[in-house]
């Protein structure tokens, strides 16, 4: 087999690096947060709370324009959780989340919005 054919990337859609504010509900508590990376499939972020993979989180991001920003709600389960060592009086958590329920609209707008920010040169990540 011939090296460098087969990728390691197993993301469906392209990521980039954009810090949005992302507001996070799970079953017991709000979180506020921002992203570390997006997105058509999903976030990743930092939180100072252990949420355990597998939970059902609800999920509200604005996504930034020229013209106007789009909000967008949808849910999400935990599907990666990373502890971070920052402090030893609290925990840091690095959180993927895989968006569950978003409507094809709102996909599409984070397509574009992601493929906009490729296209200017926005690293991914």
């Amino acid at each position: 087999m011939a090296t460098g054919l087969m990728s390691t990337e197993r993301r469906r859609a392209p990521r980039i690096a954009e810090q949005v504010s992302l507001a996070i509900q799970d079953a017991e508590s709000s979180l506020q947060t921002d992203t570390k990376n997006l997105s058509a499939s999903g976030v990743y972020c930092t939180l100072s709370r252990f949420l355990a993979p597998m939970t059902k989180v609800e999920l509200q991001f604005e996504l930034p324009g020229a013209l106007r920003r789009r909000r967008v709600r949808c849910s999400g389960v935990i599907v990666r959780v990373e502890p971070v060592i920052a402090h030893a009086d609290q925990g840091l958590y690095h959180v993927a989340i895989f968006f569950t329920e978003l409507s094809e609209r709102d996909r599409a707008a984070i397509a574009r919005f992601v493929q906009r920010r490729l296209t200017a040169g926005v690293p991914t990540s």
